[in-house]
C-alpha cells in the first residue's frame, strides 16, 4: 500500500511542482506497471488510518488478464461442460 501511495505521490509533485504533464516518460514509467492514475484519493487517505488498503478493494477485470483466444478457448470449454449436464442448462444460459 506505501509503494502505491509514493508512486502517486512522486508522479503528483512531478506533475504539479516540475509542471510536467500527465503522458510524459517520467509519469509513465511510475504508474503504468499496476496501472495507477496520478490523482490523491480521499478515501485511501482517510481509510489508511484504520490500516484499510484501498487498492486491494478493487476488483481486477478477468477479461483483462487473458488473451481474447484464450477466453474464447475457456468459454468454449465452459459451454462444453454445461452441455454435458442433464436438462435444458445451456438452453437456459442462453436466454439469459
Amino acid at each position: 500500500m506505501e509503494e502505491q501511495w509514493s508512486k502517486v505521490a512522486a508522479a503528483h509533485h512531478i506533475i504539479y511542482q516540475e509542471h510536467y504533464v500527465v503522458n510524459m516518460p517520467q509519469v509513465e514509467a511510475l504508474l503504468r506497471d499496476e496501472s495507477l492514475v496520478p490523482t490523491k484519493n480521499a478515501f485511501s487517505e482517510k481509510l489508511s488510518a484504520f490500516d484499510f488498503n484501498f487498492f486491494m478493494m478493487l476488483v481486477v477485470d478477468l477479461l483483462h488478464k487473458f488473451e481474447l483466444s484464450v477466453w474464447k478457448a475457456i468459454f468454449i470449454h465452459l459451454l462444453c461442460i454445461l452441455d454435458s449436464l442433464p436438462g435444458d442448462v445451456l438452453s437456459e444460459l442462453d436466454h439469459q
